[in-house]
């Protein structure tokens, strides 16, 4: 059928149903296989096929010449006009044009029939019809002209026709090379076209490279290698490594892989390795040798003399050179290494540069050995006994990074060559690592170097018996003032205990490991606590062994103990955290049951006279088993409290295989002495144990699955805690554990101690405000969900405060100071009550029980602190606190107090009321009630509004349009810690989500009040993180259509820039900055968070800015000082954004994107010298500012430079000129000075 179809097409000239039937080929719901069709042609048949096919293939070709000819024509002749131009063509060739124009569809079908039949030749006798063959080179030779899906065809069709090995394929080959070079090369090339350029590269060979007139071409080809696509794929990097073996590509390809391995990544500057080595491997004759010493030799240079800490060039060159180096094993390479090395090495490893000393360093140790095979066995031993003391001497190279090189590169080399370096040569080298270098007080990167590279030698088997030997002597680094240091100590003992070499605290004494866990940082403490996890708490052991290993840690150090189990418990599971909890209770209940059977038994001992001495001093036989159960571990009934007298051994920080045979008479003795259990630390530190194990697997208990686990653990509690409070209620330390470990209890097994909780803390005095002497008990009365209780408590301290600072006459004062008063028992304690409010709402349980059940409290106590505002105002209006009670420093806390609690009690947006009905049908009972709703954003807007009449007059007087806080006035002092606080609530509310973009919008409108009002820098830090949370708030709640004047507020863009303003500001009255503060890091998260595009309004400000100030200082100065090197010099407002933004890349584009956007535009020479100035500042301290960019902003510099026109000179009454040197004409000429030096120095023409 589709056979039929395609000659009745053909002997039709139909070229529509032509092209259906090509469309129709390959479709899943098609039956048409043109592939098939082709197959049961005849050769006449074919014949006929391409006969018809070339005719209507010249035929649109005729078509496209005849529309284009026109243009031409009239490109050409420059004396006729448009119309005459047109009737060049002639009449009946146009009239075919617009009858049929150019079809390109048919030429793609005609493309796609040719690729189908080429392609269906495989395995089979190959007929080429003459009339295809002459299609295919009519549209070779035309390939140029075409564009789209027909040069895609071609392109194809002439690809097939290669890889096939076709008759005359030398003749439609050379034309596709470049458009394919062009596919690869593009910014959308994909491996499939580096693939099918593998598989043309036998075309090259007929291409005369050398030739002029191919230049285009050798360009294309030089443009891959510096597309790091090419080497993403192994085709890639043959047909990189094909070029190099070129003799006329070897220099243009190395040049353009020089210019990318700055920007490469280390993986893709081993692959551009692997294409030198394989040419290199593969090459011969000159071809070798110009890739030995214009290449290879050329990088290895370069590697020794590239400015390590500029950027990734230094890293990327040494990763390139590490390809090579670990083919050494080969004799060809490692000669080439040797001799290619051999001429600068020597030499740069004695430079007085530190850097090429460190970087010949790096490269000598990773290309160890250095070797000639061409050498005699004499001349290689000297070799390498020069490069052993050439080592040894870079050990202690006067510079740190040389040393820390050094380091890295002996020991690795000392791990993978243990048993061929001499014993002498081992021995200096621990000398100076162990004795010199690990103590090397000048850099603590050195002595962290010397720890890793110890570890790396232990991974080696033949270094094990030497270091074993070593390894105790450097037990004094666990001190070492550096965390670094520290912790890859303890990784080493680590190290040490998996590989049972040494036992690790034979490096290290155990009391010293647990002090240093008792004081380090966490980071440590999770590495010490894995290095003791197994010696102290051993899960497989039994329970008795596990009891000795803890009290053993207790004993030796109780608040060591606290940190191990804090970090221990979170690695084990949850029942054998539980396990243990249960042990330890089953052990100090037991204990103190045997204590009290034994003192019942000494009395009775007392009244029975008659008693034998051998009955009353030996126990039962029954009673001696259970004391060897251990410390008291025994079944809980009658019979078995018996005493437990065994003394928990210091070597339980052992293992147990380790640990010699106590014969019966020790153990006898240890019996007859006193228990670990009799220590009160050791049972406040098994307490401890049991609260922090609790505290940190709460969130599995409380899941419903482990409701097995809280139940055991509160029924044993429960049992045993009349026990536990009557025989330690005397020890405060061990009552207080008990009260806290007791609120985890449900509040009816415990009613005393819920009382006695609340009546300490009403009984708590003005010097008690410390955090230790109340949070116990707030802890616990929260646990029990008497939140309700602390709360009355707190409004009743706060009224009284509130009472007290109630403005009266001074006569009336002075009244009440007179006569006789009664003294209350309990005096009201305002600033205590802030402390227990703070403390519910910090601690993340304590929080969420108070908003649970005692929200209305909440909102209560929030409304009565309100009052807060009226006192502030009259504080504000006098030269003296209010009153004792209402001190300034509780006016300060209640604000700020209130404040935070307005944030805790905003209500998030209501839900619908299909949820809302669902929500009340599921839990009716624990609905919100309407009162409780509280806008913590409405309240905040009326805080604003009363800062705005109250505070900020109170700031100090105004000058110069600002006000300028006035010193040693507390009034001011009193204001700007209100302000803050506020708008730390405002940035805090917007965090969380609260508000709409009105608030926003009215907040960062208030914040610029202030930066504009006040002159100092009490609000630069709050007011730009109130910008970033805005911003980002706005991003995600606000629109596009938002109207600024309609909220009434200013955008939080408005807001950073006027900060950068105030900045700029202060700093032309103040040498410096303040130090205090974090300034740096602030502005840098703003400004990326406003984004690093070129279209961020607050770099542009920013960027603008920085030339203002340096325009006034210029101005200031009359003139500028070349001897400045780094923006660190400069100091003030521009060493502070100049700084943020060259330090981190982002930023650093975007800051010379819209640095060269403001030059395009400027206007006063000043402003012109000024850019000249930081430009040449950037260029001699970069940071991450690019190379290009620095040399596009020097030529557009220059650009503008060009337009300026220098005013004439005056001309004296005998004509002579006299030039007249102006500031104009002195900042031109110091501008283009600076100009001309930058372009030398980058090399800009």
């Amino acid at each position: 059928m589709a056979k039929q179809e395609l000659l009745t097409a053909l002997e039709e000239n139909n070229t529509a149903d032509f092209i259906s039937l090509l469309q129709r080929h390959g479709k899943k719901r098609s039956n048409v296989d043109l592939q098939e069709v082709l197959s049961e042609f005849s050769r006449t048949q074919h014949e006929f096929l391409w006969s018809c096919l070339y005719a209507w293939t010249n035929e649109q070709l005729t078509r496209m010449v005849v529309i284009e000819t026109p243009a031409e024509v009239a490109g050409e002749v420059a004396d006729t006009h448009s119309l005459d131009s047109e009737q060049t063509v002639p009449m009946d060739a146009e009239e075919a044009v617009q009858k049929e124009p150019y079809n390109e569809k048919l030429m793609a079908a005609i493309l796609d029939l040719a690729y189908i039949y080429i392609s269906s030749l495989e395995g089979q006798e190959n007929f080429i019809p003459d009339k295809l063959l002459e299609v295919v080179v009519l549209l070779h030779g035309m390939v140029m002209v075409f564009e789209g899906a027909v040069q895609n065809g071609i392109v194809a069709l002439c690809e097939m026709w290669w890889k096939q090995q076709l008759d005359e394929r030398e003749h439609v080959i050379i034309n596709i090379l470049p458009i394919m070079l062009d596919a690869a090369s593009g910014k959308n090339g994909r491996r499939k076209e580096v693939q099918s350029l593998w598989a043309l590269r036998d075309a090259l060979q007929l291409i005369p490279l050398s030739d002029p007139e191919c230049h285009l071409l050798v360009e294309k080809l030089i443009a891959c290698s510096t597309n790091t696509l090419f080497i993403t794929c192994e085709e890639g990097i043959k047909w990189l490594s094909e070029l190099f073996s070129r003799e006329s590509l070897i220099i243009p390809m190395h040049r353009g892989i020089k210019t990318v391995l700055p920007s490469c990544t280390r993986a893709q500057s081993s692959k551009y390795a692997e294409v030198y080595f394989r040419s290199w491997k593969n090459s011969q004759g000159t071809v070798k040798q110009m890739l030995e010493e214009e290449c290879i030799q050329d990088l290895m240079y370069a590697a020794v003399h590239v400015d390590p800490m500029a950027g990734r060039l230094s890293a990327n060159l040494h990763h390139f050179l590490h390809h090579f180096h670990r083919h050494k094993k080969h004799h060809t390479v490692a000669t080439m290494v040797y001799t290619l090395y051999d001429p600068f090495m020597w030499r740069s490893l004695k430079a007085a540069n530190g850097f090429v000393r460190m970087n010949a360093t790096g490269l000598l140790c990773d290309a160890f050995p250095l070797l000639d095979n061409t050498m005699s066995q004499e001349e290689r031993e000297g070799l390498l006994e020069k490069q052993y003391h050439t080592m040894i001497t870079l050990l202690v190279d006067p510079c740190h990074l040389v040393r820390i090189t050094a380091i890295k590169g002996v020991t690795k080399i000392l791990a993978s060559y243990w048993l061929m370096i001499p014993s002498n040569i081992i021995k200096t080298v621990f000398q100076k690592l162990l004795s010199d270098l690990l103590y090397d007080a000048s850099s603590a990167e050195v002595r962290t170097q010397v720890l890793k590279g110890i570890i790396l030698m232990l991974d080696s088997n033949d270094a094990v018996p030497f270091l074993k030997e070593v390894l105790p002597r450097i037990g004094d680094a666990f001190d070492d003032i550096n965390g670094n240091v520290r912790s890859t100590f303890v990784k080493i003992l680590l190290k040490v205990k998996s590989l049972k070499i040494i036992r690790y605290w034979d490096i290290v004494p155990m009391n010293h490991i647990l002090h240093r866990l008792e004081e380090d940082t966490p980071v440590m403490c999770k590495l010490i606590t894995q290095l003791l996890l197994n010696t102290f708490h051993p899960i497989q052991r039994e329970d008795q062994e596990l009891l000795h290993r803890t009290l053993a840690l207790l004993e030796e150090n109780r608040a060591a103990a606290r940190r191990f189990y804090q970090y221990t418990s979170r690695k084990l599971d949850l029942q054998s955290n539980v396990h243990f909890m249960l042990l330890i209770l089953r052990c100090l209940r037991n204990h103190l049951l045997n204590q009290q059977a034994q003192v019942g038994q000494q009395e009775s001992d007392h009244e029975n006279s008659n008693t034998s001495l051998e009955e009353r001093t030996n126990p039962s036989v029954g009673s001696q088993k259970n004391l060897k159960l251990g410390l008291g571990v025994a079944p809980d009934n009658k019979e078995n409290r018996v005493p437990s007298q065994r003394k928990a051994v210091s070597a339980a920080a052992k293992e147990s295989d380790e640990r010699k045979d106590v014969s019966d008479d020790e153990q006898n003795a240890d019996d007859d002495s006193a228990s670990p259990l009799d220590n009160p630390a050791v049972i406040g530190g098994l307490f401890d144990t049991i609260v922090i194990i609790w505290t940190t697997n709460a969130h599995r208990l409380a899941q419903p699955e482990n409701e097995k686990y809280i139940e055991a653990i509160r029924t044993r509690v429960s049992k045993s805690m009349p026990l536990f409070f009557k025989a330690f209620k005397e020890n405060d330390e061990v009552s207080q554990t008990l009260l806290y470990l007791s609120s985890f209890l449900p509040k009816a097994l415990v009613p005393t101690i819920v009382s006695h909780c609340m009546s300490r803390l009403r009984g708590l005095q003005q010097d008690q405000d410390k955090e230790e002497s109340y949070v116990t008990y707030v802890n616990a009365l929260c646990n029990w969900n008497r939140v309700d209780d602390i709360l009355e408590l707190a409004t009743e301290w706060l009224n009284e405060g509130f009472s007290a600072g109630v403005t009266t006459s001074s006569k009336e004062r002075r009244k009440s100071r007179k006569g006789v008063r009664f003294q209350e028992a309990l005096t009201p304690q305002p600033l205590l009550a802030l402390r227990l409010v703070g403390h519910i709402l910090q601690h993340p349980l304590n929080k969420l029980a108070a908003l649970g059940r005692n929200r209305h409290l909440l909102v209560q106590m929030s409304e009565n602190m309100a009052e807060v505002k009226g006192l502030l105002g009259d504080r504000l209006n006098q030269t003296e606190e209010l009153s004792a009670l209402c001190s300034d420093r509780f006016l300060c806390e209640c604000w700020a107090q209130y404040l935070s609690l307005v944030a805790v009690l905003h209500n998030p947006p209501r839900i619908s009321e299909e949820a809302c009905e669902k929500k009340r049908g599921a839990r009716c009972d624990k609905e919100i009630p309407v009162d409780d709703v509280y806008d913590g954003t409405a309240t905040v807007v009326t805080c604003i509004d009363w800062c705005r009449r109250v505070l900020i007059p109170t700031l100090g007087e105004e000058q110069s349009g600002k006000r300028k806080i006035r010193a040693g006035e507390d009034a001011p002092v009193l204001a700007v810690s209100a302000l803050s606080d506020l708008v730390t609530c405002i940035t805090n509310l917007l965090t969380v989500g609260a508000g709409g973009p009105s608030f926003a919008y009215k907040a960062c409108g208030f914040a610029e009040e202030l930066l504009k009002t006040d002159a100092s820098d009490k609000f630069w830090q709050k007011s730009l993180v109130l910008a970033q949370e805005a911003y980002e708030f706005l991003e995600v709640y606000g629109t596009p259509g938002d109207d600024l004047e309609e909220f009434g507020g200013v955008s939080p863009e408005q807001l950073t820039n006027t900060c950068l303003s105030s900045i700029s500001d202060f700093c032309k009255q103040q040498e410096k900055l303040p130090q205090d503060g974090d300034l740096v890091n602030i502005l840098a998260l703003v400004l990326t968070s406003f984004g690093d595009s070129s279209n961020s309004c607050v770099m542009k400000y920013l960027v603008s800015s920085v030339i203002d100030h340096l325009s006034w200082h210029i101005d200031k100065v009359k003139g500028v000082d070349t001897d400045v090197n780094s923006v660190k010099e400069v100091g003030g407002f521009v060493a502070l954004t100049v700084g943020v933004c060259q330090s981190r890349a982002k930023l650093s584009a975007a800051f010379m994107t819209s640095f060269m956007k403001l030059n395009s535009s400027v206007q006063d020479i000043t402003s012109l010298l000024a850019s000249a100035y930081l430009l040449k500042i950037l260029i001699r301290d970069s940071g991450k500012i690019s190379p290009s960019s620095l040399k596009q902003a020097v030529a557009g510099l220059d650009s503008v430079m060009s337009r300026i026109v220098f005013p004439t000179c005056l001309e004296e009454e005998n004509g002579d000129k006299k030039p007249t040197f102006g500031l104009y004409e002195r900042y031109t000429a110091a501008s283009r000075d600076i100009i001309q030096d930058m372009k030398d120095m980058l090399g800009v023409i």
